[in-house]
């Protein structure tokens, strides 16, 4: 039996610590060979823009700064909590020591540090070649944007090779003491400067400042250039304890100050105050008064430059050419701010109570368009949150309600005001939402929260939480204003290998609960929902995904079907199809009813078209059925359609939301890939007008991409679109038989968020890039058609890459563990079994799941080969969100992350966890989801 690990928690120190063994020549001058390499640049790197483009393919809703995906492989600690960084580190060193060699606090002292074996007990790790793979592994994001094909690990790291001399002595630095003015403010260093003065705000600063040679001003003097340079100019000493080189080398030799706060480092070189002084009164004063002018700094002139800078024959000093090289203005550049293309992306829309005014949700600009349903112009264009998907009114008009999915909020507009007045915190990805008739309360969809916020209209607050189906989307009022009916995109859970049964939740809104859950059955992607003005019955849109059978049936037509739900006041749920034999009616995405109760309007987003539907004959046609029809062959029965569809109206590119404009007998189309409104008369079924929304006239590659992905022109009969598979670029959580031989090798649909560095490709990691998944064998399997085009195809793959990852809702960036998630990421990171047996390396969970993309990316066998599989060896996963993508494991049949190791996990294959008790497993999940 191995000994069981020691007990102690090691926090980060940061370089500035390491530096104070590591510094000089007599341990190789390790800390100035880590400050002259790209590592000790690599947070400032971020600022860049190619740094933001890197990002955006990578699926990153933030800026590079913000996101752990981008600091896990550019600064040290970015999983760490706050009580884990001592106040000595900075994220803003970028890699730093403690990156490759693990957590200082406890080997840093130099006793233990000079016995190997101890520090390594104390936790030093002394890494490997292998090390370098988690971050310098190919990104095609990286490669795409710089046009790098990644770096020679071999040659990098004999780059950054820093080995211990021989008969090497601890001999640190000695140097005079820094010159002292008490007129003048203390020194408070670079990195206190950088609170203020990084980010897009600041127009990146600080990060401009890391990346000049002012930054390395200090290092460079115990380079070997430097070395020579302080011979050649007699200086006997170290020119690192040198006064004549300190002076212009670093920030408290070059100024004198009062005092020297512990906040200064001597390693940041000529930092912030070397030009503009000493900082305390100027940082005390904007604390207090962040927009009140100080007057503590000064301003630089050539004066300044000059006291170190001075010309000579050999090296003129050009004053305006250096300025403008280390420039760096406080306000960000114009010209990259503007340099993207932002379109518009309306996706719904909500009319007035009184008909007057029109707002339209445009998802892509983060904004709201009110148009003034008279004129047909837009009138103003509000700023909400980001990615605003649904709208809806108040009773009187004077407010709207907006759900912005990426911040999982919803903004609070007033009408009069034409602004945003408030925000209110609801659940992940809110979609749809809708007051009650009297005002009191607001109810928004959250969808992968998989539940229903109740706002408090009076405080703007959640009073309360109801449970809903997988995924919910929309909803509708009843027009008595009792019921509320709530569609849902994902099927319930079911035994392996069945149909879906997907839920259609109705709330009692004089009780705000949930009173009924109906369920339809062979159904998925419920999402437009409507109500016949005479309450006879809701209609829902819906889609019929026979995953249970080979995708090769897609030649028969039925294998992805499109139609609508009838939910009846009974809570029966009958189902007929929009698709017709010889062409389908893709992605039903919503539904309205005229006033007269006479006729239905139903976008196809897949298809650029709105059906009108006669509701009678449809009514007529479903209870002419007998009961077993109606069960069991009405739901797949492809001709009824041509008997009740009287019209399909050619519409924008990807129509999605709906609304009537019942006071001039308007239909309004949310054409969302076109920036328009289209204006339909509902009486002659005509269009009469197109509402140019303002966006951008240009269709960029990401556009192109955008388009492509929901069309369903490039599949047999037009039957579905990627869209179908992948709502809002995520997964619709069902498991398909894509392979010709029967039900052999099912497969789990896996998310698109977030995944361009991530391949290989598909369960089996057979598919090295997106243009080899989404190519040829696309075509081969699913679409059943001729393939993308080249430029088709180069368009889709960008446009993938650009789907974002929504920020993680269980642990923002930088934010502490609660302790259950704490004690989960002891689990995770465990090395010893509770018995203290070692666990091999093979069979930790960080290893084959490191951060920042948790997937080293490659392929596999834990033991979950089922007896379908041809073979158990599958892709490592990216563990990124993963609370909101069940199902789990390749053939999605864990539906939670429990049952991957209570149930499929027996041998201790997929990890070691039969040792676990339930609390710690709880505590595991718990870490997962923060991810």
């Amino acid at each position: 039996m191995e000994a069981a690990p020691p007990n102690f928690q090691p926090v980060y120190v940061g370089v500035k610590v390491c530096a104070e063994c590591h510094e000089g020549h007599s341990l190789g001058d390790q800390c100035g060979v880590w400050a002259q390499s790209a590592h000790a640049r690599a947070y400032a790197a971020l600022h860049k823009p190619e740094a933001r483009q890197i990002a955006r393919l990578s699926g990153v809703a933030v800026e590079p700064h913000q996101s752990r995906i981008c600091l896990g492989c550019h600064a040290t600690a970015a999983e760490a909590e706050p009580w884990e960084l001592d106040p000595t580190f900075s994220i803003r060193d970028g890699v730093q020591c403690e990156k490759c060699h693990g957590p200082g606090s406890e080997y840093a002292d130099a006793a233990i540090m000079r016995d190997r074996q101890k520090a390594m007990e104390r936790g030093l790790r002394m890494p490997g070649l292998e090390g370098c793979i988690y971050c310098h592994a190919p990104k095609e994001s990286h490669q795409r944007v710089l046009g790098k094909s990644g770096i020679d690990i071999a040659k990098g790291w004999q780059a950054i090779k820093h080995p211990v001399p021989p008969n090497a002595t601890l001999s640190p630095l000695e140097r005079p003491a820094p010159p002292v003015n008490k007129t003048q403010a203390a020194l408070v260093g670079s990195a206190v400067c950088a609170e203020c003065h990084d980010g897009a705000h600041s127009g990146w600063q600080f990060s401009k400042w890391l990346e000049t040679k002012h930054a390395r001003a200090y290092m460079c003097l115990g380079s070997t250039k430097g070395q020579e340079l302080a011979k050649q100019r007699r200086v006997e000493s170290d020119p690192r304890t040198a006064p004549e080189c300190l002076k212009c080398h670093s920030t408290a030799y070059h100024v004198a100050a009062a005092a020297i706060r512990e906040s200064y480092s001597l390693f940041e070189g000529v930092g912030c105050e070397a030009c503009h002084g000493p900082g305390s009164q100027h940082v005390e004063s904007r604390r207090g008064n962040p927009e009140q002018p100080d007057g503590a700094l000064k301003k630089p002139t050539r004066e300044t430059c000059l006291g170190c800078h001075q010309s000579s024959p050999e090296r003129p000093f050009d004053f305006e050419q250096m300025m403008a090289k280390i420039a760096h203005p406080s306000q960000p550049d114009p010209s990259e701010r503007n340099s993207e293309v932002v379109y518009k992306t309306p996706v719904n829309i909500a009319m007035s109570p009184n008909c007057d005014i029109a707002l339209v949700a445009c998802e892509a600009s983060g904004t709201v368009a009110l148009i003034d349903l008279d004129t047909l112009t837009v009138r103003a264009e509000i700023p909400v949150g980001r990615q605003p998907h649904d709208v809806a009114f108040a009773p009187d008009g004077l407010f709207a309600f907006v759900s912005n999915r990426l911040d999982d909020s919803v903004s609070v507009v007033d009408i009069r005001a034409n602004k945003a007045v408030r925000t209110i915190p609801v659940g992940d990805e809110p979609h749809g939402l809708m007051t009650d008739l009297q005002g009191r309360y607001l109810y928004v969809c959250n969808f992968l929260s998989d539940d229903i916020s109740v706002v408090d209209l009076k405080s703007f607050k959640v009073v309360k939480i109801l449970s809903a189906g997988r995924g919910p989307w929309s909803l509708s009022l009843s027009p008595d204003g009792k019921w509320l009916v709530v569609t849902n995109i994902y099927s319930r859970f079911v035994p392996f290998r069945t149909e879906a049964q997907t839920e259609l939740t109705v709330v009692d809104t004089s009780t705000a609960q949930i009173v009924n859950r109906a369920v339809a059955q062979g159904a998925n992607g419920l999402r437009g929902v409507t109500w016949d003005p005479k309450q006879r019955f809701a209609l829902f849109t819906l889609a019929r995904h026979k995953n249970v059978i080979p995708i090769t049936r897609l030649l028969q037509g039925w294998t992805i079907t499109n139609g609508l739900g009838i939910l009846w006041p009974d809570g029966r749920i009958d189902q007929v199809l929009l698709d017709e034999p010889g062409e389908c009616f893709p992605d039903p995405h919503d539904v309205v009813i005229s006033p007269d109760g006479l006729r239905a309007f139903v976008t196809s987003s897949g298809n650029n078209r709105v059906a009108v539907l006669d509701l009678r004959r449809m009514e007529s046609l479903i209870l002419s059925y007998p009961e077993e029809t109606r069960k069991e062959i009405l739901p797949n029965h492809l001709g009824p359609a041509t008997e009740f569809v009287i019209k399909q109206i050619d519409v924008g590119q990807c129509p999605r939301g709906l609304a009537l404009d019942s006071k001039r007998a308007r239909l309004f189309v949310a054409n969302s890939l076109e920036d328009s409104i289209g204006v339909i008369d509902i009486e002659s079924l005509e269009p009469v007008r197109t509402i140019d929304l303002g966006g951008p006239k240009i269709i960029t590659r990401e556009r192109l991409g955008e388009r492509i992905f929901h069309s369903a022109k490039n599949t047999f009969h037009r039957q579905f679109s990627c869209a179908s598979c992948h709502p809002d670029g995520h997964a619709e959580g069902l498991t398909y038989d894509i392979e010709d031989d029967i039900g052999v090798n099912p497969v789990d649909n896996r998310t698109l968020r977030g995944i361009l560095d991530t391949s290989p490709f598909k369960w089996e990691g057979i598919n090295p890039t997106l243009s080899r998944q989404c190519g040829t064998r696309l075509a081969v399997f699913f679409t059943r058609i001729q393939p993308f085009t080249p430029e088709e195809l180069t368009a889709l793959d960008y446009y993938i890459c650009t789907i974002p990852l929504a920020p993680n809702r269980h642990r923002p960036v930088g934010a502490p563990l609660t302790p259950a998630q704490r004690r989960g990421r002891a689990i995770f990171e465990r090395i010893y079994t509770n018995d203290g047996r070692l666990i091999p390396p093979e069979n930790r969970c960080v290893t084959c799941h490191p951060p920042p993309l948790y997937t080293d990316r490659r392929s596999h066998d834990v033991g979950t080969k089922m007896k379908l599989d041809r073979h158990g060896i599958f892709d490592t996963p990216q563990l990124l969100n993963i609370y909101n993508s069940a199902p789990y494991l390749h053939n999605g049949i864990a539906p939670t992350l429990e049952e991957i190791w209570t149930v499929h996990n027996p041998y201790d294959t997929h990890g070691v966890t039969n040792d676990l008790t339930k609390d710690q497993l709880n505590d595991l999940i718990e870490y997962l989801k923060t991810l």
